[in-house]
């Protein structure tokens, strides 16, 4: 059957979402971004269909074995939406037409800044492989072509919004009356969001929340403790290859039920880290560094006074995920994630894995950069396991320092190299890969911390000499080593490596990586479960 196709996309997601230093603006941004292909596209829909009622919306999920397009009196049909994004099919090019028309004037006026690409086209339902190919590289091209202009342009007569840095529009009464001010549209549009996005995850969730937990919107209660230099986490998860297998579906229902398992997959994951998060409540406190005793309480909601949890997911769909928390525990938060959807099962019976970036930053750095920092951490992981073989799940870490610029790569090949290589480690392996498996990983870090007898911990003065030492040249770390010998101190040990006694094997060094992130990782937790 022929029916006639659109394929709506939307671009420069994360520069959207992210665009702000603001959390509860990141949050209404992906709000938005989510709504446009509900709300806006069901609207848009309703103006041409009059008599579509809101469960024909969802009828795609019920992963018929034929597109229900065909059944006579049909029109239109919402093939999938996944991955950024949603394929449509109309029986007649002018639905198609006027359909882009009311889409895209719809966001012009309810999510300004939002930058959409659009391809339609003939499509043969009978070849869907081909087709759909087809329309993608369409899609693309359409990108390259032209970039519509989606906010009013920045002119003299105004002053420039704190936020966006576009032109201040309209007046911001959401805030409180000594927050209010003019700010642009698009940053309007995120605050307005912001509440919703807060309510629609706390129903989400609420059997794990119950009546004592809630989310938050603002970085700073997220379980830092006031007076000290705190720390957030942005940690971003990407599924392993999903691209390709989406590519190769043989045909739109495979499409549809790989899309809707693998949401289901990212969804239950976090489902499962938040339950670890509220069953391991007390721990978690105390790995903070939380102590009633002393009058530092945990943060709680002004107005509900339920227990902030110390995790708020940003964007959460498809194959992946960017969510900030504590810096403590964005290690340990994303670990946990990557394990869960491993265990998770896709339509197309082949194995889930994803890889997961971790940028660990001041509360006051620009967001932005700390996002796209955990971006290319993200990829950093992906490059390895690829080089590995494209096993499993990876992840890698950053701790983010003030003063340093540019990439990931260019700040580790101008401050993280030392005479004998260089100095990351990572990334590192969900599982037990024989040099570079995070529970080794962890696991040694105990040990240069708290290794028994007492009598042979490490002491500090030693593990900042141990950091000094490993950027010096071989003669340095011999007698270190020599040294440690001396006071009858040992390095941990890596199987079937000698970083024991060189420090250093192959220019590569494990121990800089463990001393970096030790203030970082919650060892206590280790121990609940």
């Amino acid at each position: 059957m022929i029916v006639h196709a659109v394929l709506i996309d939307a671009v420069s997601i994360q520069r959207y979402v992210f665009g702000s230093n603001k959390l509860k603006e990141n949050l209404g941004g992906s709000h938005l971004i989510q709504d446009i292909y509900r709300t806006h596209l069901r609207n848009a829909i309703k103006e041409i269909f009059p008599n579509y009622h809101d469960t024909d919306f969802d009828a795609w999920e019920a992963q018929p074995e034929t597109c229900l397009i065909e059944t006579p009196g049909a029109f239109f049909e919402i093939g999938y939406i996944g991955g950024g994004n949603a394929l449509l099919f109309f029986k007649e090019k002018d639905h198609a037409t006027t359909f882009i028309k009311s889409w895209t004037k719809s966001l012009l006026a309810h999510t300004p800044g939002v930058v959409t690409a659009v391809a339609d086209d003939t499509f043969d339902l009978s070849d869907f492989p081909t087709q759909n190919k087809q329309l993608f590289k369409k899609l693309q091209a359409n990108k390259y072509q032209f970039i519509p202009q989606t906010i009013i342009p920045r002119h003299g007569i105004t002053s420039e919004c704190p936020h966006t840095g576009y032109s201040m529009d309209v007046w911001n009464e959401k805030e409180d009356a000594d927050e209010r001010e003019y700010v642009s549209g698009v940053a309007y549009a995120k605050i307005c969001a912001s509440k919703a996005a807060t309510n629609k995850l706390e129903q989400q969730f609420a059997e794990v929340l119950q009546d004592g937990y809630c989310f938050t919107d603002q970085l700073d209660k997220l379980g830092q403790l006031k007076g000290e230099d705190s720390h957030v986490a942005i940690v971003h998860i990407d599924g392993n290859g999903m691209g390709e297998r989406f590519r190769n579906a043989a045909s739109l229902k495979a499409i549809r039920d790989l899309s809707k398992s693998v949401r289901s997959a990212t969804v239950e994951s976090f489902r499962a880290l938040l339950t670890t998060t509220t069953t391991q409540f007390p721990h978690i406190q105390d790995a903070l560094g939380f102590d009633n005793e002393k009058r530092q309480f945990y943060p709680r909601d002004d107005k509900s006074n339920k227990l902030v949890v110390p995790i708020r997911s940003i964007i959460m769909g498809g194959d992946d995920i960017t969510f900030v928390c504590d810096g403590k525990l964005g290690v340990y938060f994303a670990k946990i994630f990557l394990e869960a959807f491993e265990k998770r099962n896709a339509s197309d019976d082949l194995p889930l894995s994803a890889c997961a970036g971790i940028a660990i930053t001041k509360a006051k750095y620009p967001f932005y950069r700390g996002c796209k920092l955990a971006e290319q951490l993200c990829k950093s992981a992906k490059k390895r396991r690829k080089d590995e073989g494209n096993n499993g799940s990876w992840l890698d870490f950053h701790i983010a320092y003030g003063g340093f610029s540019g990439t990931l790569e260019e700040i580790r090949a101008s401050h993280y190299k030392a005479a004998q290589g260089k100095l990351p480690f990572g990334p590192y392996s969900i599982g037990n890969h024989h040099e570079h498996g995070i529970d080794t990983f962890i696991e040694n870090i105990g040990a240069l911390t708290v290794t028994p007898p007492p009598e042979k911990q490490f002491p500090r003065s030693k593990l900042k000499e141990l950091r000094q030492v490993i950027t010096l040249g071989k003669d340095a770390t011999s007698r270190f080593v020599q040294e440690l010998e001396a006071y009858g101190l040992q390095l941990p040990k890596i199987k079937g490596c000698s970083y024991q006694k060189t420090l250093w094997e192959n220019s590569k060094t494990p121990y800089f990586d463990m001393v970096e992130i030790m203030e970082f990782y919650p060892l206590k937790l280790e121990e609940t479960q």
